[in-house]
């Protein structure tokens, strides 16, 4: 989970138009107002085609999207489609969340909070910090085996093991050509632990913290001269969203 920065709401979605959706809502629950195109387009915009929660890709053919509200909609009926109540969920994460009371129990909200504030990873799974963040472990299920923890693992194992093979092409490079093409490829693949891939926090803190290739190959870079500009800023937008304890 990582910190998202809400987007001005659709134009579409005026004043007028959410009061209208909501008196909708309220005379018949069975409607779903809040799935509007324009909702899930904005909504899908602003966390790069994640769900919120989970980082899982969605829209895709194992994941579908669905929308989640912060304040339960059946709780909170005004808020069924207030800007910013309403978030991109894979369907895991919204099921299991279902009508859990935010008000009454907290839980990290990845349009106000800072998620890194009340969870850390290690080994692929998240671990609270505080009570808010063990509440949001627990509604959530961020951490369920088969629908995360494996996929998780599976990519940054993937990644890291990419990563250490374009190392090892480095420090054989023969030519200054060859060597700028590994250096290419080896930021290519650290920018696929960033904010707009799958899994991102946990990924990029396995690969910053928990693997050892990463630690090596900064030595390496800064010991012969190839840190540039480049590494620096890709270093540091990880260092951002990754959550060591």
């Amino acid at each position: 989970m990582i910190k998202l920065q809400l987007i001005d709401r659709p134009t579409e979605l005026t004043d007028e138009v959410q009061l209208q959706l909501t008196e909708e809502y309220k005379n018949d629950h069975s409607k779903y107002v809040w799935k509007q195109p324009y909702i899930e387009k904005a909504l899908l915009s602003m966390s790069n085609n994640k769900c919120a929660y989970s980082e899982q890709y969605i829209n895709q053919e194992s994941a579908y999207m669905e929308i989640d509200h912060f304040k339960c909609k059946d709780l909170y009926e005004d808020c069924v489609v207030e800007w910013g109540n309403l978030l991109p969920s894979c369907q895991k994460c919204n099921r299991t969340k279902y009508k859990h009371d935010v008000v009454s129990e907290p839980i990290v909200n990845p349009l106000i909070d800072i998620p890194k504030e009340f969870l850390y990873v290690k080994a692929f799974k998240y671990y609270p910090r505080n009570n808010k963040g063990e509440t949001t472990i627990d509604v959530l299920a961020i951490n369920d085996r088969i629908h995360f923890t494996n996929p998780r693992a599976e990519l940054g194992f993937k990644i890291a093991e990419n990563i250490s093979n374009l190392f090892e092409i480095l420090k054989s490079a023969s030519t200054q050509t060859k060597q700028k093409n590994a250096l290419s490829k080896i930021k290519s693949a650290l920018e696929e632990c960033g904010p707009k891939y799958e899994y991102s926090a946990v990924i990029s803190t396995y690969i910053l913290y928990e693997d050892e290739t990463y630690q090596n190959l900064e030595k390496y870079l800064k010991d012969n001269n190839l840190w540039d500009s480049d590494f620096e800023y890709i270093k540091q937008s990880l260092s951002e969203i990754a959550m060591p304890k």
